[in-house]
């Protein structure tokens, strides 16, 4: 078995010192000897559910992914360190299998034996003719400036220069005029990443596997290489200025709510919100009433603050959308509570409603609207258009350079509306989240549950 240390200490030592040619050979000599059966065996165990037995793409799990795990015999390989249309190195692949693709349902494999990890990357080439057609042709990244000199004004300028803005948009946000255009080599929607979001890149969001993406491109993807467009300076500069556009997410299943003893503040430029804490929830989409994902995720975190008085709680909800929606259908976002009498974590918002589901007590705003309405509800639908037994809620919104700022205002205990969710000091309250995006018609994005704890006043 490979020691895991030690191979990448010295690798690293060897391709820092700038002897990548002494790194490869080393890096070949450390690995086991490929054993076919044995890689077989490995892929048909963790692999093969998704990607098939054939590795053509088309496992059982395949149905409930987006995007569609890879077709591993198309010769097609999105990761990479070398030249667009060639084959991906050794250490690529191990790389992927190790550390897995963020928000790609690709999962990582570190619990794997290491040995097992490139048996598994001997298995793969043998399924595609692409490692002997083309083989790889790593790409030089030149110099890193390091963060103390990189210049993000010039890579705000190389961002412009190269019309990075068309598809990320001018902020990043994934909301660029060509960004709902494009599809992947299997004719099916893709949408640019957005910037903003460093968790979801699925290739490192890291200045140097940013500016690998840059100049290798995205194989099977609308995203080209820059190699011959901007030079490696420039590339490392816009690697840098893209993860200026990063921000830190907060993540967190507990959240404290606290009291405000002069009253909730109820708009979404309310200065107040400056000193609440913000807290991030990923959603994913539900999967259609076949099981399956049949588009790309455009909504995939929501980020909040709650603030609560004696009598009200007040929500700032915010989520990146890459288009504004004012009409059928329309944008959309729904706070989920569970009614009194519901207990325990017998309710997925994944598979919600079935028939034997519980009613949820909803609270709907639609940018259609523009107000916010709750009621106990057996389906989304049901609340997604007004009805006289659907009580208002104080709300606003706006929407600004693709993100949707909502506050939401609520009773902590609504007196007319039966068995509705009751916010208690000191009690966990469990909340959930659903997004609409429009655009993206029939995908609806959901959360897990997080508990609430309204804070005592002082």
């Amino acid at each position: 078995m490979v020691d895991t240390q030690r191979f990448r200490l010295v690798l690293s030592l060897l391709v820092s010192s700038g002897s990548v040619a002494a790194a490869l050979s080393w890096a070949e000599a450390a690995k086991p000897d490929p054993d076919a059966a044995a890689g077989q065996a490995a892929y048909r165990q963790s692999c093969a559910r998704c990607h098939g037995v054939e590795g053509k793409g088309d496992g059982p799990d395949a149905v409930r992914l987006y995007p569609k795990p890879r077709d591993l015999t198309s010769g097609v390989f999105k990761f990479r360190s070398t030249a667009s249309g060639t084959a991906p190195t050794d250490e690529d692949l191990f790389q992927t299998i190790t550390n897995g693709l963020p928000s790609a349902g690709m999962p990582d494999w570190k619990h794997l034996d290491e040995s097992v990890r490139w048996q598994l990357v001997a298995y793969l080439k043998s399924l595609s003719s692409v490692f002997h057609d083309s083989p790889p042709e790593p790409v030089s990244l030149g110099t890193d400036p390091g963060r103390a000199r990189a210049d993000v004004a010039q890579g705000k300028a190389v961002y412009e220069k190269l019309g990075c803005a068309a598809c990320h948009g001018p902020q990043g946000r994934a909301d660029g005029p060509a960004a709902s255009s494009f599809t992947d080599n299997w004719g099916l929607p893709v949408r640019p990443a957005n910037l903003a979001q460093g968790w979801h890149y699925r290739g490192g969001s890291d200045p140097k596997a940013i500016a690998q993406r840059i100049l290798t491109g995205i194989d099977g993807s609308p995203m080209p290489s820059y190699a011959e467009a901007a030079s490696a300076e420039d590339v490392w500069q816009l690697a840098y200025y893209v993860q200026s556009l990063q921000r830190e997410p907060r993540w967190g299943v507990i959240v404290r709510v606290p009291h405000a003893a002069e009253g909730v503040p109820t708009t979404p430029d309310d200065p107040r919100w400056e000193t609440v804490n913000v807290h991030d929830v990923w959603v994913r989409n539900a999967v259609d009433a076949e099981g399956a994902l049949s588009a790309p995720q455009t909504v995939t975190a929501v980020s909040f603050q709650a603030v609560a008085d004696d009598d009200a709680l007040s929500m700032r909800l915010s989520w990146y959308d890459p288009s504004e929606d004012r009409e059928d259908p329309a944008d959309a976002l729904a706070l989920v509570l569970k009614p009194a009498g519901v207990r325990g974590d017998t309710v997925t918002l994944q598979t919600w409603p079935l028939r034997d589901s519980p009613a949820l007590d909803l609270c709907v705003w639609s940018a259609k609207s523009q107000q916010a309405r709750e009621a106990l509800s057996l389906t989304y639908e049901a609340m997604l258009q007004p009805a006289p037994q659907h009580i208002p809620l104080a709300s606003q919104a706006r929407y600004d350079q693709g993100e949707w700022v909502l506050v939401l205002t609520r009773p902590l205990a609504p007196a007319d509306i039966p068995d509705a969710a009751v916010f208690e000091p000191q009690r966990l309250a469990p909340v959930a989240f659903a997004v609409w995006d429009g655009s993206n018609v029939g995908q609806r994005a959901v959360s897990a549950w997080l508990d609430l704890v309204v804070e005592e006043g002082r």
